[in-house]
């Protein structure tokens, strides 16, 4: 082969890793919010909302599709699922990745005013976010939202009070309230964080991080089902998986911000406003939805999901066959049969609204 033959299909291939490289480019932003109130009457000068994008806006600015996150996750969660041809696929949408208010680089309880910080809701998550969208990166509207847990709460309470400002919601793990079963979860994991001294009734000056891994072990098994469990037979898995998510919220959130959070995610209830009429409430939603539920979760049990589901006028439910309980349709593992299954049906759905 030749010199300038082989100078040429080296130049090819970088070009074309290149392209690749643009087509799932990750670039970081924020919009701020001059003035904001929250739904408790709270209110806030200069609210920063972040957020990351990937690919391409066309030029009918039609493609752009919001992920929305779980509790705990923020604008990153979606990274492994992004790219040419993955779940959520970068040469044919363009994706926003949001930093839900009160989390990451949004403003937020960690900016100093600690437990004093607006006690949020989904709902004014996804206020935030419109104004990010709409008054920030000048968007009319949105081909779809799309979320996990939290983040399909986020996307009831979009087709609620935008429903006309996207086609479709894809809800991984549903549902359109929290029930006394995840209430039960959550109290006992903020109770842990609050027991530890090192909290000091939330004044305090160092994160209390051993509160936070314990509280964490708590959370721990709702996340997965006891088949699942099962399977950690050796002291080494049970060990790093009993302390992951602990150990993960301690490097990413202050003790404040997670209770907030975590706050948010039990007390979330679409027919509030609506009172307490479920039904009124997802008469709203116009855009066509998919609903991904996990055979066998134990945060958010079934029951939930299939009452989202009765309530809606265009949906499509679809069970994922998991043994992996909540976390098999939140976070399936890379390259798992969950991660397969839940990206045909996103990617399927998506194609449907372009046409």
């Amino acid at each position: 082969m030749s010199f300038l033959r082989k100078a040429y299909l080296t130049s090819l291939s970088l070009s074309l890793c290149l392209i690749s490289f643009m087509a799932i480019a990750q670039q970081e932003g924020s919009y701020t919010i001059p003035r904001y109130k929250f739904e408790d009457g709270k209110e806030l000068d200069n609210v920063k909302i972040a957020y990351v994008t990937y690919g391409k806006l066309n030029e009918s600015r039609s493609n752009a599709v919001l992920l929305t996150p779980g509790t705990s996750s923020g604008r990153h969660w979606a990274d492994n699922y992004v790219g040419p041809g993955k779940m959520y696929d970068t040469d044919k949408y363009f994706f926003i990745g949001v930093d839900v208010i009160g989390g990451g680089l949004s403003t937020g309880p960690k900016d100093g005013l600690g437990m004093d910080f607006p006690k949020y809701t989904v709902r004014d998550m996804v206020h935030t976010e419109y104004s990010m969208l709409h008054d920030g990166l000048k968007l009319n509207s949105l081909l779809a939202v799309s979320g996990p847990s939290m983040g399909s709460f986020q996307g009831v309470e979009w087709g609620i009070n935008y429903p006309n400002f996207m086609k479709g919601i894809i809800m991984i793990v549903p549902a359109a309230r929290s029930d006394q079963h995840f209430h039960s979860i959550a109290d006992a994991t903020i109770a842990m964080i609050t027991l530890d001294p090192a909290y000091k009734g939330g004044k305090y000056t160092e994160n209390p991080i051993e509160g936070i891994k314990r509280s964490g072990m708590i959370y721990f098994p709702w996340l997965y089902s006891d088949e699942y469990l099962t399977t950690l037979k050796e002291p080494e898995p049970y060990q790093t998986a009993l302390m992951s998510f602990g150990t993960g919220w301690s490097k990413n959130w202050d003790a404040n911000s997670l209770i907030i959070r975590y706050s948010a995610s039990r007390n979330f209830d679409a027919s509030t406003p609506y009172g307490g009429n479920m039904k009124a409430a997802l008469a709203k939603i116009n855009a066509k939805c998919l609903l991904l539920a996990s055979q066998t979760d134990r945060t958010i049990p079934a029951y939930l999901s299939r009452e989202l589901f009765a309530g809606l006028k265009d949906a499509k439910y679809v069970e994922i066959p998991t043994i992996a309980g909540h976390l098999g349709g939140a976070a399936p593992a890379t390259g798992s049969a969950e991660e397969a299954y839940i990206s045909g049906h996103v990617r399927n759905f998506l194609d449907s609204l372009n046409k």
